[in-house]
């Protein structure tokens, strides 16, 4: 596996070790990226919440984004489940906030940004000509830790 620090499919590809955390506070080390299954959430008393499949609120298809000639993503898929939480994690420069900046297209306004595949919210893509990009922020904001 290559240490390349990009967003990888459902999970976060950041080196050829990684580590998670467990539901008991442990950590697990794999040499294999590591997917953490959060489809089951823990109730207060400690039981498994077995909850029915949700749809799909949002999902990304083999996105690839470039920044100029830089490929800053390759081939992200992912689906984000309704009313489910989410986390995007992973080491300084792997494409976690370049993958946010998509999803509600404020990479539209950097110059040289491209962006190739397809971000679909409620079904619709939100790069299709009709979707107009103020619209969507307004649906779709991001407060980032730092202003970049």
């Amino acid at each position: 596996m290559s240490n390349d620090n990009t967003l990888s499919q459902a999970g976060v590809q950041s080196d050829d070790t990684t580590s998670s955390a467990t539901t008991d506070g442990t950590r697990n080390s794999t040499e294999d990226r590591a997917l953490v299954d959060v489809s089951n959430t823990i109730t207060a008393d400690g039981d498994a919440d077995a909850r029915p499949e949700a749809s799909t609120v949002l999902a990304a298809r083999d996105l690839d984004v470039y920044y100029g000639d830089e490929r800053a993503l390759q081939g992200v898929d992912i689906e984000i489940p309704e009313n489910r939480v989410t986390a995007v994690i992973g080491p300084s420069g792997c494409g976690k906030s370049t993958f946010l900046r998509c999803i509600n297209r404020m990479n539209d306004l950097v110059d040289a940004a491209r962006v190739e595949g397809e971000i679909r919210f409620n079904g619709k893509n939100v790069y299709d000509d009709d979707v107009d990009p103020v619209a969507l922020r307004r649906r779709i904001g991001m407060v980032f830790q730092q202003p970049n």
